[in-house]
C-alpha cells in the first residue's frame, strides 16, 4: 500500500470509505461541480447529515491532521481546517482495513491501531472510532491486559503480559515438581502470589525444607 501515489492513496480511501459506510446503511453523495469543497463526500441517516473528510493513512499512531495541502500552477499551498468545515473524518487504515470517524474536533490528535509494548502515557483506541465518535476515553496499558510492574530505583518500568492462574489440578502437580520460586519466575509472578494460590485452592505444599531435603538425596544418590 505504501507504495501507491497520493492521488492513488486518496481515491482508495474514499472507495473503501463508501463501502464501509453503505455497508451501515448510510446513502452517500458527492460533489458534482466542484473539487475545493472542505468536505468530500455528505453520507445520510435517520434524519441527519455528516459532512465527511477522507483521509488515508498507512502508521501507527494514525496522526489526524488539521491542515489540508494543495497545489497549483504557484506551487504548494496549507491551510488550517476550521471547525466548522466538516463533522468528521473518515480515515482509512491499510495496515488494519478499517475506516475510523473522528469529529474534527479531534483534529492534531492521534490514534493507536497497536498496543504499545511500554507506556504510561493513556492513548486513543481505534476500536472506539469505528463509529462517528463525538467523544472517546483514552486506554492504559492495563485495558489490555498489561500491568506496570514498578523495579529498583534508577531501573525503567518493565511491562508484562498477565498470565493466566493455573488450574487446581495443574498447580497441585507443579507445586511438588518444581520449587515455589522457580515456578513464580515462570509465571512471571513473585513466590507470594504463587502461595496465595495454593492458600485460595485448599492445596498443601510441600513442607519447609523439602526441596533442599531433595537436592542432598540427589547428590548422595549420584555418589553411590
Amino acid at each position: 500500500m505504501s507504495k501507491h501515489h497520493t492521488k492513488t492513496k486518496g481515491d482508495l480511501g474514499v472507495v473503501k470509505v463508501t463501502h464501509d459506510l453503505s455497508e451501515k446503511g448510510y446513502d452517500l453523495f458527492f460533489p458534482v461541480f466542484t473539487e475545493h469543497l472542505p468536505f468530500d463526500l455528505i453520507a445520510y441517516k435517520d434524519k441527519t447529515t455528516y459532512r465527511i473528510q477522507v483521509k488515508y493513512r498507512s502508521c501507527d499512531p494514525v496522526d489526524i491532521s488539521g491542515r489540508t495541502y494543495w497545489s497549483d500552477k504557484n506551487g504548494t499551498h496549507m491551510s488550517k481546517y476550521a471547525k466548522n468545515d466538516f463533522d468528521y473524518y473518515a480515515i482509512y487504515i491499510p495496515d488494519i482495513d478499517k475506516v475510523i470517524y473522528p469529529n474534527i474536533s479531534f483534529a492534531g490528535k492521534s490514534i493507536r491501531i497497536k498496543v504499545p509494548e511500554s507506556t504510561t502515557v493513556p492513548f486513543y483506541w481505534y476500536e472506539d472510532f469505528l463509529q462517528f465518535t463525538d467523544s472517546a476515553s483514552k486506554k492504559k496499558l492495563k485495558d489490555f491486559g498489561m500491568k506496570i510492574e514498578s523495579k529498583l530505583k534508577g531501573v525503567p518500568n518493565i511491562i508484562k503480559r498477565k498470565i493466566g492462574r493455573p488450574s487446581k489440578e495443574e498447580l497441585q502437580k507443579l507445586l511438588w515438581e518444581k520449587p515455589t520460586i522457580q515456578l513464580a519466575k515462570e509465571f512471571g509472578v513473585s513466590d507470594k502470589a504463587i502461595e496465595k494460590w495454593a492458600k485460595s485452592y485448599g492445596i498443601e505444599k510441600p513442607p519447609r525444607g523439602y526441596w533442599s531435603k531433595s537436592v542432598a538425596q540427589n547428590k548422595e544418590a549420584v555418589k553411590r
